[in-house]
């Protein structure tokens, strides 16, 4: 079984396409994570999570020319199939990949986002503003945000620690210095979470750890303090 394939351009995608159409089976039953980013086109990476139809952990980076189709607002209907399809329970993804336009998203009306129990949301946006839902999705385990001090709205992290009520840890992605967001999140109630997790890490730190596992470790780091 592969680890992680990573496909960072359209012609690799396409490379594995061709040598995934003879065996399907082979490709449903040993291909379980991928990551698409750099030039990959969005019917491409339709075409392969049809394809690799065992995927469970998905990392979507891709950012879509959107005159290419006709949809402005909502996620073109054959990339949404696709992602509907899968068994996802892991899910790291430009919003951007799937929505164009002024509507703000509402993450519930999707059905694959009700599978998913890790979730990193690549923009900060998301917390800026009106809620796009993250709180609804209450299977959540594992969340990752990206947060700033200067941009941030409290309120929307507060309504997500509240809600989400299996939720074992929140990794705050930050390019600030941590100590000066740990202290911003004492300044305001409900943000002294024991499950709040503060890093500059990436998805896969030069180290090797990934993501979830770094966000784990200090977890249960800080619990035998």
């Amino acid at each position: 079984m592969y680890h992680t394939i990573i496909l960072t351009s359209e012609t690799r995608a396409c490379c594995l396409v061709n040598s995934l159409h003879p065996r399907p089976a082979f490709a449903s039953a040993n291909i379980k994570s991928i990551c698409f980013c750099g030039t990959v086109q969005l019917t491409t990476a339709a075409e392969v999570m049809q394809l690799c139809s065992g995927i469970d952990n998905l990392a979507l980076w891709i950012m879509p020319d959107w005159d290419r189709y006709t949809t402005t607002i909502v996620p073109p209907n054959f990339l949404l199939d696709a992602l509907n399809r899968l068994p996802l329970s892991r899910l790291s993804i430009h919003l951007s990949t799937i929505f164009c336009g002024a509507t703000m998203p509402f993450l519930p009306s999707i059905p694959f986002f009700s599978k998913i129990t890790h979730l990193e949301l690549m923009e900060g946006w998301v917390l800026w503003g009106s809620p796009i839902g993250i709180h609804c999705l209450t299977q959540l385990t594992h969340i990752s945000l990206r947060i700033s001090t200067h941009q941030t709205a409290p309120a929307l992290l507060r309504t997500i620690l509240a809600d989400c009520n299996l939720l074992q840890v929140l990794v705050l992605r930050v390019t600030e210095e941590v100590e000066k967001v740990e202290k911003w999140l004492l300044e305001h109630n409900g943000l002294d979470d024991p499950r709040i997790v503060v890093t500059t890490k990436k998805y896969i730190a030069s180290d090797g750890i990934g993501l979830w596992q770094y966000g784990d470790y200090q977890l249960e780091a800080s619990e035998h303090l």
